[in-house]
């Protein structure tokens, strides 16, 4: 009788459990992503997903092993478990459109031929609620009788990816959402390298009507920067831009730069980034708090040690997650902390799947990606209360910055300006402490315990595992005193497993910590020397003078080449005079030491008093920044031949950048005139050479 009662309750319950259940739909991607071959299907189906999630998830789409998100069946199987889902394969395009038409009132018709137009009808798709098709696929339709919206075949053959954003952006822009943008860059081909896309994400943009496009974020791209660059202006404060920029086109720090100094900020997901609006309509299950699993001593104690906390950027969703060795040893992960408001199903996967020495920390540089020190002066410390309150959120105590805008390790600057690090302290209270950099920087801080370190090592995959462990101990060499702090940046392509075996080839003297105590650590013993960056424009570059937006200057063609690095400025002159034999291109060349003393050299420009009988053959330069350190100065002292034998005067040149360090303005003063406004006004507008290949 009792195995009876105790089969009946497993059986109520069973039913119960399926009762509570909720079906969704699988749809598998696995494709080539190329115009000419299976991408119109895939875009057809991210369309559809887009509109089918439009208020409950309904469909997931399942990719292969291989691709770039390699966690999309374990994030799965833990939905299906954890919110007790029943998926129902859907084996054909026909099928899904058969499940879910009835989420679409309309089609946009795109051309293969032109890929652009597939991001143009993706806005449409969002806007229109429409189905994303070509005209190979209308008849597949045909029987839903669903209206075309817009039809872009042969509308935009010939045309630049410009001229089909800016119509875009005439037609559209308006009407789309302020507070989220979408960049389908990342991929210009398929997998075989044919023509193509991989806009995973589209699914989530369609879902919040957003604005698509993949402009170039370089300035060498003149036409497609400025369009990008009004696109971004004309944005809400603080919003997001979801995608990633093209590899086609431009660079990160480019597209990074553009963004922040437009005030917005990179939600941390490729745009191969699948499932977006599935995860965004999933809400969290149970009972469940964002409470990290993994413990830290509050209170160590601190020893003659060398202490290394291991920090993995890029790893959550792209890579290492999966892998094996998880657990094994303290792991500090960089968290994707806005997930918590548009995909917190997603973020609880994460910290539900993570082990005990899995610790989350917060990244990167704000609510998301950005530049601090591009990012506009008045607009940060807003910017930073948002990841301040991230960090609250998502039980987060240490926190991840990095800014490419100057330059990376190889070239430039990684370190930060006291007004940055000012910045960081004043604005964000929940920090432990703070990283620095991606590669290795040095900029340094301790403030009420609270220390600012930077990434004193990044694990290159190329080593072998000696090779990094011998790294490591020629850096305890070079710094002797204990204790000695070792932030370590690990990218996705390493792992658990690799890093826990390089840890063990360390002697005794070695510990591997939490990056919380790693802080903490820090804090009460913060034998480090404070280094800021110190911050001045860098003018290097090529320049050519823009006589019509200059004043009273030369109208020749003059070219200025300058080269700063720290201190030390070259300075180049060239202008060309094409209507004489002599001096058809007069050269002058200047080594400055900023701020150090005047140097003699030919004067640049014999004639620089203009239409004043007043001239000279030399000169002496000396450079110096002005007191904010954000005007270069060059003093200039000049003996005059003049009609009563000789007189002196003093010009004074401040440069200043603008236009995103596109633009550089001279303004020249002269003592000897009572005005204070400039004589001269010098406008150059930098030249960028394509690099090599």
């Amino acid at each position: 009788m009792r195995h009876l009662v105790i089969a009946l309750l497993l059986c109520l319950f069973s039913l119960a459990a399926a009762a509570e259940s909720r079906p969704i739909a699988l749809f598998d991607m696995n494709g080539d992503w190329e115009a000419a071959g299976d991408l119109p299907w895939q875009a057809l189906i991210l369309s559809l997903q887009g509109h089918a999630n439009a208020k409950q998830a309904e469909l997931y789409l399942t990719y292969p092993p291989d691709y770039k998100h390699p966690n999309v069946q374990g994030i799965l199987d833990y939905y299906l478990q954890r919110h007790q889902l029943q998926p129902t394969p859907l084996r054909s395009v026909e099928e899904a459109l058969q499940r879910f038409h009835a989420a679409v009132s309309g089609v946009v018709v795109w051309d293969p031929q032109v890929l652009p137009s597939l991001m143009v009808a993706f806005t449409v798709s969002g806007l229109e609620n429409a189905l994303v098709v070509t005209e190979a696929q209308l008849p597949l339709v045909k029987k839903y009788k669903l209206p075309i919206v817009a039809d872009f075949r042969g509308k935009f053959q010939g045309q630049s990816d410009r001229d089909i954003f800016q119509w875009a952006y005439d037609q559209y822009f308006s009407r789309c959402n302020k507070d989220i943008l979408v960049y389908l860059g990342e991929w210009c081909t398929g997998l075989n390298n044919r023509p193509g896309m991989r806009p995973g994400i589209a699914d989530f943009g369609i879902l919040h009507r957003c604005f698509f496009t993949d402009l170039s974020a370089s300035p060498a791209d003149a036409d497609e920067f400025q369009l990008a660059d009004r696109i971004m202006a004309e944005m809400n404060d603080y919003a997001y831009v979801f995608g990633w920029h093209s590899y086609c086109k431009d660079q990160e720090p480019e597209h990074l730069t553009l963004v922040s100094k437009n005030a917005l900020v990179i939600a941390e997901g490729l745009a191969t980034f699948p499932n977006l609006s599935f995860h965004a309509r999933l809400p969290v299950a149970g009972d469940f708090d964002f409470k990290q699993k993994a413990l830290f001593n509050p209170d160590p104690e601190v020893e003659d040690k060398v202490y290394i906390a291991l920090i993995q950027s890029d790893g959550m969703g792209i890579g290492s997650w999966g892998r094996s060795g998880r657990g094994s040893i303290p792991y500090g992960w960089e968290t994707n902390m806005e997930w918590i408001d548009f995909a917190p199903a997603l973020l609880q996967y994460y910290y539900e799947t993570a082990t005990e020495q899995d610790h989350f920390i917060g990244s990167l540089s704000g609510p998301g990606y950005l530049y601090p020190k591009a990012y506009p002066p008045d607009k940060l410390p807003g910017v930073l209360q948002r990841a301040d309150a991230y960090m609250r959120r998502c039980d987060l105590h240490v926190f991840g910055i990095m800014d490419f805008s100057e330059g990376d390790g190889r070239v430039g600057q990684v370190d930060l300006p006291k007004k940055i690090v000012d910045a960081y302290y004043e604005n964000m209270a929940q920090p432990l402490g703070f990283i620095n950099g991606y590669g290795p920087a040095n900029t340094y801080d301790c403030r009420d315990g609270r220390p600012l370190i930077s990434y004193t090592y990044y694990v290159d995959i190329r080593k072998t595992e000696e090779q990094v462990a011998e790294d490591f101990r020629e850096l305890a060499r070079l710094n002797p005193q204990r204790p000695f702090y070792v932030p370590v940046h690990v990218r996705e392509n390493n792992d658990v497993e690799r890093m826990s075996k390089i840890m063990r080839l360390l002697g005794p003297e070695f510990k591997v910590v939490p990056p919380e105590e790693l802080m903490i650590l820090a804090g009460k013993k913060p034998n480090f020397t404070n280094r800021y960056l110190d911050h001045h424009p860098d003018y290097s570059g090529t320049w050519r003078l823009d006589a019509q937006a200059s004043q009273n200057a030369m109208s020749t063609v003059v070219e200025l080449e300058i080269d700063q690095r720290g201190s030390d400025l070259r300075y180049t002159t060239t202008a060309w005079h094409s209507r004489f034999i002599h001096h058809r291109k007069l050269r002058t060349d200047r080594q400055l030491k900023i701020g150090g003393p005047a140097v003699w050299g030919a004067d640049e420009r014999t004639r620089r008093m203009g239409f004043l009988a007043a001239w000279s053959d030399s000169v002496w330069t000396r450079a110096e920044w002005s007191a904010d350190g954000q005007i270069l100065r060059l003093i200039t002292e000049v003996e005059l031949q003049i009609q009563q034998g000789t007189a002196r005067t003093t010009f004074i040149a401040d440069h200043q950048l603008s236009d995103g360090g596109m633009t550089l303005t001279i303004n020249e003063y002269r003592l000897s005139r009572d005005s204070d406004e400039p004589v001269t006004v010098f406008v150059y507008r930098r030249q960028l050479e394509q690099l090599p290949k």
